[in-house]
């Protein structure tokens, strides 16, 4: 990143739900959906987590990676600047209103292709409901999965069994997924049984070792090998 930023243009509007492009001294900027951020910006910045969530996934260049729930593109950037072929899904399309604004987001647009799978160190961007989207395509599609929704409250969808399954199927036997999970556990302790039971409907729909990566709050799950 070099020392001199662009600057993020205000803005702030409502749709259905309150959006903010939210600056970050120095930093990506995040955004924020009704007061809710989705990045972390305390002990971690939205740029520094989509660097360490790609290198947690550890994809070879050349991979076809499915990369869930797009938001800003940083992390769809970071793959394709690694020379992965990026197919990036999205549902809001007030998030990509905000994106297209964001002059932090535009690598994410101009790597853009209407090929499917895209070229090395391109991206695919799909809009439409992920859940539906995933169901598309070929089973072993893809090389390397990126599930980073949400968090629990807010997509509660994207965390099911139903989830699970349709990305076993697409993802190729022997590699592996990162799926973000959060600390639903700290905020109350209602919801400490959260992550065992994602950690159990993965197991149900196949991924065996589950390796946590503490610091960006995820799982690496993986496909066994046939």
């Amino acid at each position: 990143m070099t020392a001199l930023q662009p600057d993020v243009p205000p803005i702030a509007f409502f749709d259905g739900h309150y959006y903010k492009l939210l600056s970050v001294p120095g930093k990506w900027p995040t955004v924020c959906i009704d007061g809710i951020q989705m990045h972390r910006t305390v002990r971690m910045d939205p740029e520094t987590d989509a660097l360490k969530k790609v290198e947690a996934l550890r994809p070879r260049i050349h991979d076809i990676v499915l990369d869930v729930c797009t938001g800003l593109g940083y992390t769809a950037i970071t793959l394709a600047e690694r020379g992965c072929r990026v197919v990036t899904l999205e549902k809001d399309p007030n998030i990509m209103r905000i994106a297209r604004a964001n002059p932090f987001s535009q690598p994410l647009f101009d790597r853009s292709t209407e090929s499917f799978p895209p070229e090395p160190g391109r991206i695919k961007l799909i809009m439409g409901d992920a859940a539906e989207t995933v169901r598309t395509f070929g089973p072993g599609l893809f090389d390397a999965v990126m599930h980073d929704p949400p968090r629990f409250t807010i997509a509660e969808s994207l965390y099911s069994a139903a989830m699970y399954a349709a990305l076993f199927r697409v993802l190729k036997a022997g590699r592996w997924m990162l799926h973000y999970v959060g600390n639903p556990h700290r905020r109350h302790p209602k919801y400490k049984n959260i992550i065992p039971n994602m950690m159990r409907r993965l197991r149900d729909a196949g991924f065996d070792v589950m390796e946590p990566v503490e610091d960006i709050e995820c799982l690496r799950v993986r496909k066994p090998s046939r």
